[in-house]
């Protein structure tokens, strides 16, 4: 049977802004570092729907487990309910990372593509179609 080992997982979490978040260390056991970032993808608060969630995953000892354990447990923004107790946070805004690429802007980019590409179809099939017209083409 394999034995469980002790990973300090760092992930991105959310509900601080839609391009925002926080990196919050996560205490996990588990039997290698897939399974303790999966495990951390699935927690409360983590960007799930995000490709690169999950910032680090690192094997610590069991006293380092213990400590990021304690941490967590006083850490103000992973005990609050709504974004009243958030705003009551001090120095909040400070722990706030703005994202480097966004999803929207990714899609908006392939959409902007996209739209070009079928604008370009459009102009090309009008001037074949006057080109046919007026010169007689058959093609």
């Amino acid at each position: 049977m394999l034995e469980k080992r002790y990973y300090k997982v760092v992930a991105k979490c959310g509900h601080v802004g839609r391009n925002n978040y926080i990196p919050i260390a996560f205490a996990v056991t588990a039997i290698d570092g897939k399974e303790a970032a999966k495990l951390v993808r699935n927690f409360p608060r983590v960007k799930h729907n995000h490709k690169d969630a999950i910032l680090s995953c690192i094997e610590i000892p069991y006293i380092d487990y213990l400590e990021l354990k304690k941490i967590n447990l006083n850490d103000e923004y992973l005990k609050c309910k709504n974004i009243q107790q958030q705003r009551k946070i001090k120095n909040f805004n400070d722990r706030i990372i703005k994202e480097e690429l966004f999803l929207n802007d990714l899609k908006e980019s392939r959409n902007i593509v996209k739209a070009k590409y079928i604008y370009k179809i459009k102009v090309l099939k009008e001037i074949k179609k006057f080109e046919d017209k007026e010169y007689g083409y058959l093609y």
